[in-house]
């Protein structure tokens, strides 16, 4: 097959994993729903946009002659998230604490500062993970099953809503990416006890039924740049994308800004998982 013809098809199987976002975002909108719940499903759209914005920023992604396309995405991209939060702070009835918080800072004008709103933390990292299915199941594909397992985790964690959203497609699609031919993704949270004064752990796993990780890329994955392609690896079947590297050192930013670790590892039954330990913010 000629390149333009790859690429062809490439741009067409994007367009359609796009598309299917969107129908499936829209689809969650039911008589009653409150405004907080819509910017919800909002802001993991315009979070998946930011996440692509990266990646076409990664070296290499576009020539010289269509990299201005990137700023000017990741430009809507910010544009689309300020608006969403004004959408949100003209409702006083969704915040009104964080709406008396902007007061000082407003005083001396009659508009308040959209850009000085702070970021707010997860408050309940289920029910989070959760109200992230549908959107990461539009991003893998009809080809690929994707399951959420919440086991407990009900507990705020020092991570925002946008930031785990980050994490979550940045994990499912590089999954998804390893299965052309289809398969499963499972995501799980679970709870480890901890002695007294001591902060719970929360685990976030992200398992799939594709080839695997080179067992030395294993160590190496997190790191900035890093690509199995450049490795050879995809010669051989195992996590056959580029690109990875900088999505996952992005992803380990994210968890270590909020007090937690990522690592990678091979499941026994065959495929990835990656497991992510939290700290409970209770203390």
């Amino acid at each position: 097959m000629r390149q333009t013809d790859q690429g062809t098809n490439r741009g067409g199987t994007e367009r359609k994993r796009v598309e299917a976002v969107v129908e499936t975002l829209a689809k969650q909108r039911h008589p009653g729903e409150s405004l907080a719940e819509v910017a919800h499903d909002a802001r993991n759209m315009v979070t998946a946009l930011g996440l692509y914005c990266d990646l076409l920023e990664e070296p290499g992604v576009l020539t010289a002659s269509y990299r201005h396309y990137g700023g000017e995405l990741r430009l809507v991209a910010t544009a689309s998230r300020r608006l969403v939060e004004k959408l949100v702070a003209l409702d006083t009835r969704l915040a009104p604490v964080a709406v008396a918080d902007w007061g000082a800072a407003s005083k001396a004008t009659s508009q308040p500062r959209w850009e000085m709103m702070p970021p707010t933390p997860i408050v309940n990292l289920a029910a989070e993970l959760l109200a992230n299915r549908n959107l990461l199941a539009a991003l893998a594909g009809p080809a690929i099953v994707v399951t959420v397992d919440a086991q407990g985790g009900a507990l705020p964690v020092l991570m925002t809503g946008e930031d785990l959203t980050r994490v979550l497609v940045n994990l499912v699609k590089n999954a998804a990416e390893a299965m052309p031919a289809g398969g499963r993704i499972h995501l799980s949270l679970a709870e480890r006890a901890a002695p007294a004064g001591v902060a719970p752990t929360l685990l976030l796993s992200v398992e799939d039924s594709g080839p695997g990780i080179p067992e030395e890329a294993l160590e190496t994955i997190f790191a900035s740049g890093y690509s199995t392609h450049s490795q050879g690896a995809a010669a051989g079947g195992a996590w056959p994308t580029s690109h990875r590297g900088l999505g996952l050192s992005i992803t380990r930013s994210i968890v270590e800004a909020g007090g937690g670790h990522i690592r990678a590892a091979n499941r026994p039954q065959a495929g990835a998982r990656f497991q992510i330990e939290l700290p409970a913010n209770v203390l």
